[in-house]
């Protein structure tokens, strides 16, 4: 009986909060691990064994919520988060990014939320550890059901953030090759506009009986009559005048 009415107290509910915040937090640092470790060995490292950590926590803080184990949560989790908040705003303190500020992702806010809400629920867990105080069952389980719909909220949109970083990571130059290979094959069937071809001079000293293209006006102008082939039209009309 005694030990029924401790898991019911406040004290062991905000533990049980936390340790379901932490397993969320775990789950998006196992699913960035693989695009960390690419990037730098040491930093995969660090994710994989914070999200270790962050698994084993849960499962300690929701069936043994001691002391130790509650200062432990506190200490890692509120180290990751400052870790981030720095990461974002003056660059990470080592590796090749370092002193080079990250992007704010969807993925990082999640996991900040959650960090923050193991550090939350384990401060009060620790806090109410002497004086506990006994929940309803009914406010238990309301508490305990919003505490995982924010948790499932947050890994979805985190999941999501990480799936769609890791196709820009890798099909981002992928898909740039193939944009640039395709070009070319568009501009196969494009041909710049050849200029109109010109009328090919006349023989020279003879008249000039074709029309010449205008291609400033885009239509056909005739061509001027030299004067000596019209001073010679001439004079065989006035001759034929003459011996009519």
């Amino acid at each position: 009986m005694a030990s029924g009415q401790t898991k019911q107290t406040d004290s062991r509910l905000a533990a049980r909060c936390a340790a379901s915040a932490s397993l969320g937090a775990a789950v998006i640092h196992f699913a960035v691990t693989p695009m960390h470790w690419r990037d730098w060995v040491a930093s995969g490292l660090f994710f994989a064994g914070l999200a270790t950590f962050q698994l084993v926590w849960a499962f300690l803080a929701w069936s043994r919520p001691r002391s130790s184990v509650l200062a432990a949560g506190i200490a890692a989790n509120a180290g990751a988060a400052a870790l981030w908040v720095m990461s974002c705003m003056f660059g990470p303190p080592f590796g090749p990014s370092a002193g080079q500020p990250e992007a704010v992702s969807s993925a990082g806010i999640s996991v900040l939320l959650l960090q923050c809400y193991v550090v939350m629920g384990a401060g009060w867990a620790w806090s109410r550890q002497y004086r506990p105080e006994p929940v309803p069952g009914f406010r238990r389980a309301m508490v305990l059901m919003g505490t995982n719909t924010v948790m499932a909220g947050a890994v979805t949109v985190g999941l999501v953030a990480t799936m769609q970083g890791h196709h820009h990571h890798h099909g981002g130059p992928v898909e740039a090759r193939g944009e640039h290979a395709t070009h070319p094959a568009h501009m196969e069937g494009h041909h710049p506009p050849s200029d109109p071809p010109s009328a090919p001079a006349p023989p020279e000293g003879l008249p000039v009986t074709d029309m010449a293209l205008d291609t400033a006006g885009d239509h056909y102008a005739p061509v001027a009559v030299p004067p000596s082939a019209e001073t010679g039209l001439e004079a065989d009309e006035h001759q034929h005048h003459h011996d009519d």
